[in-house]
């Protein structure tokens, strides 16, 4: 998928409107139930997880738009680390939060997904009818702590932190200096944290998500030991991966379609509350794979080939959303569907602008994936991927389908006896 492109005073006009009403809430839409308070995060808040384990490689300046990176790994360096500070900014004026954050409207779809699955990580917490344009002021808080760590080349010990993670409660003592060494934190970073941790509990929780561990200890931010190599090995997919065809339905060509960021699906309430699509995104799926088999039907009649004994391709499509960007395609596609011979990675409306997808490395043709805006399916925007898939799947088709009967060597039947 290519970035769909704005002529100019649009885009300018679209920019100065964001930030106007930056301070007035999103409009009205489906919500996730508030989460009920566990010691495990639900499956919602490990999906709201995984999303921002990615969104805190852009908000540091390791991911996302290459135009913005620079901004983002500087942003706050000189700020103080004072969380009543971070609280005064980010719920006052927008110039105030522009010291925290940087006005990226790119990374507004992404948001989304994430206050999909989580509400408590959005400025209004899930305790108004609406979102705002902008995520808590804990996230601001972390980020504000990480990228200052990482600017300075400094990491933190996360496996201590987890260990210690009682130091951070409410009524806590503070940490003597065995521990902050073991943690690699200051007196001041830790009662920085302490009072982010205890504004908002949920978060020490997300600091062991095992994409999230994974992610800080990659870009830099957290020291590499076992636990973290754990949290590596454990950020995966294979739950969800495409099991083995039946005999009776074996096709040469399996396409995979894999929701990625994308907030249409719909959680259950409770701990053990289940994950999955909404008819929304069920419409789209089924508009998706009814447009390749008839781009596939219309190739095949073009090129003067029959479609009676045509083989079709068999879709996988799992029902439960992830986190897939170029920088772990290839490895989520070896966890979920390493067979397949194309993967479709439909992402949530307007997610792509904060993924940086290069054409001449990141997809079709030099990988067997393409990136797709749900947004563009549901409008049918979608012929010229349609024709990707199509060229890219159709040779495997055509080889695996059986030589046609040629009329010469179909016996005629025999003439009845005359009595």
């Amino acid at each position: 998928m290519m970035p769909r492109l704005f002529k100019l005073p649009v885009l300018l006009l679209m920019v100065q409107t964001l930030i106007v009403a930056a301070c007035s809430p999103l409009a009205p839409r489906r919500s996730v139930p508030p989460s009920i308070q566990t010691t495990q995060l639900t499956e919602a808040e490990q999906i709201a997880g995984e999303t921002l384990a990615y969104l805190m490689e852009v908000v540091l300046g390791q991911a996302g738009d290459p135009a913005e990176r620079s901004t983002w790994a500087t942003r706050g360096l000189n700020l103080p680390l004072d969380f009543d500070l971070v609280s005064r900014r980010m719920f006052g004026p927008v110039p105030l939060r522009a010291e925290l954050m940087v006005l990226d409207t790119n990374i507004l779809g992404l948001s989304e997904v994430l206050y999909h699955y989580d509400r408590r990580l959005n400025l209004f917490k899930g305790k108004r009818e609406h979102d705002s344009l902008y995520p808590c002021a804990e996230l601001m808080a972390t980020r504000l702590f990480l990228v200052q760590k990482v600017s300075r080349g400094e990491k933190v010990g996360l496996a201590a932190m987890i260990r210690h993670k009682g130091l951070f409660a409410t009524s806590s003592r503070d940490a003597n200096e065995t521990e902050l060494a073991a943690m690699n934190l200051s007196d001041k970073e830790f009662s920085f944290l302490k009072a982010v941790f205890q504004s908002e509990p949920a978060f020490l929780r997300y600091m062991e998500h095992p994409f999230l561990v994974s992610t800080l200890q990659k870009i830099g931010a957290a020291e590499q030991d076992a636990f973290t190599l754990s949290a590596d090995q454990s950020a995966n997919y294979r739950r969800w991966a495409c099991p083995s065809p039946k005999p009776l339905h074996r096709s040469p060509v399996t396409i995979a379609i894999l929701p990625s960021m994308n907030p249409m699906f719909d959680a259950s309430p409770g701990p053990a509350g289940a994950v999955t699509p909404s008819r929304e995104y069920q419409n789209i799926l089924n508009h998706l794979k009814k447009a390749i088999l008839e781009g596939l039907a219309r190739k095949r009649l073009d090129s003067g080939q029959t479609d009676s004994t045509a083989q079709h391709p068999v879709f996988y499509t799992p029902e439960r959303p992830m986190a897939i960007y170029p920088g772990n395609a290839g490895r989520v596609i070896e966890d979920v569907c390493p067979k397949a011979d194309f993967t479709l990675i439909l992402l949530g409306k307007n997610v792509y602008r904060a993924i940086y997808i290069d054409p001449e490395n990141d997809i079709y043709p030099h990988q067997k994936r393409i990136y797709l805006d749900v947004d563009d399916i549901r409008y049918q925007q979608i012929d010229d991927e349609i024709n990707t898939i199509v060229n890219a799947v159709l040779p495997a088709l055509t080889a695996a389908a059986p030589d046609p009967v040629p009329e010469s060597s179909i016996p005629l039947p025999k003439p009845s006896p005359v009595l």
